[in-house]
Order: structure tokens, then C-alpha cells, then sequence
């Protein structure tokens, strides 16, 4: 059985699904030879779903590492889907979440000292926010040419959003927030990463980033009004009582 020819290989790259046939002819190269590299990628891609982080990692750890470019951003593209994956699984051990938090964060570290795409560097952003690495996270932004801009940020809350994942959303708000000076648009972005991690009941948390990325909203009337309130509703009176106390003592603030 011959191995495919480089045009071949092109082809399957750029196909998102294989038939049939063409599966069956990529699984008996596989079997043939394990140690070829873009068929152990073509394949992993199409079956990913149908095998274990383990599996996955044993076929495409070695090419993420030291393949050509674009075997390194294929096998890392496939292993961040299936990290996320395994970290979502349910009744997921506390080990074996560490187990998979440090594995997948070796390739970060690793992957974070190259030049990326932008897809992949988005995805290692994404999966470095929920594992609360910011300082990763925001190494992967700097990565993309837009990636750090407000309304790029706010874009990547959004979808963080649409697929439920809430501490990444408030990441990227409050990115963002940090990222503009103009007064009410920081307010909306503040808000905005405040109320994500409320809608999680991540109320701790709230409040830490709320006390963390505050700034210059600390003179902002609305702002002070708005963490009086929402500190009450995280069960946090005290601190609703400081917010509400430097509202009254307010006497200028940011203009809206």
C-alpha cells in the first residue's frame, strides 16, 4: 500500500469531512504506518470525536510539538477541541481535572513561544481565560493583530457568551473595559463583564474583578450605583454599604 501523494494530501487537508472511502483508505495507512504524520492528523480530525483525550494525545502530541507549520497548528487546533471536551465531561475527578489543566497547559506554554494563526490562537486564548490564566490568555490575544482592541474583545465576549462560557465572557469585557478611556463606553464594558459573572453565581469572583478593574469608575455616579446594587444581590453588604457610601460622598463625578 503506497502513502499519499503530497497533492492528495493537500486535497484531504482542505476538506472538512471525508467519505467513506476515502476514511477506510485513511484508516488502512494508518494501521500501515502510525508514524505518518499528516494521516494519523487527517484521521484524528475526522474521528476526534469518537476517541479519548488519551488517544488523541498519543497521535498528536508528538506532531504539535515538532511537525512542519501546518501539522503543528492542525494536531494543536484538533487537541484544543478535545481538552475542552474533556474538561466539560461530566463527573470529571478533581485529579484528573489537574491532570488535564497541566497537560494542556504545557502545550500552551509551549505553543505561546511561536507565531500563531489567529484561530488558533483565539482558541488557546478562550480555554487559558476559563482556566483562570489571564496572563496566557492575554499572551494569546497579543498574538492576533486585532485582538486586543475593544470592539475585538467585546466580539469575543459575545461568543463566549453565546456558548454559555460566562467567566471567559467577563475575561474579555473586562479586557476590553480595560482597553478604552472614553467614560461610558468602559461603564457599559464593566457592567457588562460584572453581570456575566453574576449570571454564573460566580458572586466572589464579581466582586473581586468588580474591586480589580473599577479604575477610574470609581468617580463615576452610575458605576457607584450600579455596585451598590449588584453587591447586595452577590450577598455582599458590606461591600454594597462602601459603594453606597462613596456615592453620597460623591460630589462630581465621571460624565456619562
Amino acid at each position: 500500500m503506497i502513502f499519499p501523494r503530497r497533492e492528495l494530501v493537500e486535497k484531504l487537508y482542505a476538506q472538512e469531512t471525508l467519505d467513506e472511502l476515502t476514511l477506510s483508505y485513511i484508516q488502512n495507512l494508518y494501521r500501515a504506518n502510525t508514524r505518518n504524520t499528516d494521516v494519523a492528523i487527517l484521521l484524528a480530525r475526522t474521528q476526534q470525536e469518537d476517541m479519548d483525550i488519551t488517544t488523541l494525545e498519543n497521535m498528536l502530541l508528538p506532531p504539535a510539538n515538532t511537525g512542519d507549520a501546518r501539522q503543528r497548528t492542525e494536531a494543536r487546533l484538533i487537541l484544543v477541541k478535545a481538552y475542552a471536551r474533556a474538561l466539560h465531561e461530566a463527573g470529571l475527578e478533581p485529579k484528573q481535572r489537574m491532570s488535564l489543566k497541566a497537560r494542556l497547559t504545557a502545550l500552551m506554554r509551549s505553543s505561546a513561544k511561536e507565531a500563531l494563526p489567529e484561530r488558533l490562537a483565539q482558541a488557546f486564548a478562550n480555554l487559558a481565560f476559563e482556566l483562570d490564566l489571564p496572563a496566557l490568555g492575554t499572551e494569546f490575544l497579543a498574538k492576533i493583530e486585532t485582538g486586543r482592541s475593544p470592539d475585538a474583545l467585546e466580539y469575543y465576549a459575545k461568543e463566549a457568551l453565546a456558548k454559555g462560557e460566562y467567566g471567559v465572557a467577563a475575561e474579555y469585557y473586562l479586557l476590553a473595559r480595560e482597553q478604552t478611556k472614553e467614560v461610558a463606553q468602559a461603564r457599559r464594558l464593566f457592567m457588562a463583564g460584572i453581570d456575566a459573572l453574576m449570571a454564573d453565581s460566580l458572586f466572589q469572583q464579581a466582586m473581586q474583578s468588580a474591586k480589580q478593574h473599577l479604575g477610574a469608575l470609581e468617580n463615576d455616579p452610575q458605576t457607584l450605583r450600579y455596585l451598590a446594587r449588584t453587591a447586595l444581590a452577590a450577598g455582599s453588604p458590606a461591600q454594597a454599604a462602601l459603594y453606597a457610601r462613596a456615592l453620597v460622598f460623591q460630589t462630581e463625578g465621571a460624565t456619562p
